[in-house]
């Protein structure tokens, strides 16, 4: 996960230092708050991208915390944590922006994994103008990134998506993301090929019809294994385009001689 500048409210003081104390020794850059409005009073909520805010807080309750936090740092994924989850408080704290609602206690690497899903799912803007070395193809595309709800994603589970992928289930437990019209073609398909033998890489549409001879053993597939050694080779590439398009602009900027200076 890429280190990010995080602020934790929490007036539980263990739940609060145990927060800090993970995501500390994780890279991280946090900052704590035991009060909703003294936090807000204090802190520049623009100087972070992650934060995790307790549901009920002394001064302003996390909901409104989170209402602030949202209107001056849109951008920013917000995790709200409580003792006391009710159907209620998770559906106002979505509609208000919240990235995740989760009930205490839970596992510190599994919060982690929830931020790290996060930054994952990008809805597509306008892509960057990039001069690219040469032109890449995702040969196992995930059927999100198929669908055009997120950016380039590959698949490596086979498209056992009900099965074992966690962003899959991810997407689908955010009723923005699961109802959107884009995506429900491919999951009519998942759900069509349910109890048959029909190879998993149907789905990406690079194979028009296949049986499955392997009982989803994915591992031992012949085919498997090619499409997986061709995703490996293009995440060479990818990290390889990534490289030389940095040592271009690394070219062209200009270098200064300190031999040719002359002081006045």
């Amino acid at each position: 996960m890429k280190k990010e500048a995080m602020l934790v409210i929490e007036d539980e003081d263990i739940m609060r230092e145990a927060l800090l104390d993970y995501f500390s020794s994780e890279g991280h850059k946090v900052d704590t708050a035991n009060d909703g409005e003294k936090a807000l009073e204090k802190l520049t909520l623009t100087d972070y991208k992650i934060m995790i805010i307790d549901l009920r807080l002394p001064g302003r309750d996390g909901l409104s915390v989170l209402e602030e936090v949202k209107a001056k740092n849109p951008a920013a994924k917000v995790i709200i944590i409580t003792a006391y989850p009710t159907l209620e408080t998770e559906t106002e704290a979505m509609k208000k922006g919240a990235t995740k609602y989760i009930q205490k206690p839970f596992e510190l690497n599994y919060l982690e994994t929830l931020i790290q899903q996060s930054f994952e799912v990008d809805i597509i803007p306008t892509p960057p103008v990039e001069e690219p070395v040469f032109e890449e193809k995702i040969i196992a595309p995930c059927i999100w990134t198929q669908a055009g709800i997120v950016k380039n994603r590959a698949c490596t589970l086979g498209y056992q998506c009900q099965r074992t992928c966690a962003f899959h289930k991810q997407l689908m437990d955010k009723e923005k993301f699961s109802s959107d019209p884009r995506i429900k073609p491919f999951l009519d398909k998942l759900s069509s090929q349910s109890g048959t033998h029909q190879c998993r890489y149907v789905m990406s549409g690079e194979v028009a019809s296949r049986s499955c001879s392997q009982l989803y053993k994915c591992e031992s597939c012949e085919l498997h294994q090619t499409i997986q050694d061709e995703i490996d080779r293009q995440r060479i590439l990818k990290a390889e385009n990534k490289r030389k398009i940095q040592e271009k602009h690394m070219s062209q900027v200009p270098v200064i001689d300190k031999s040719e200076r002359t002081d006045h």
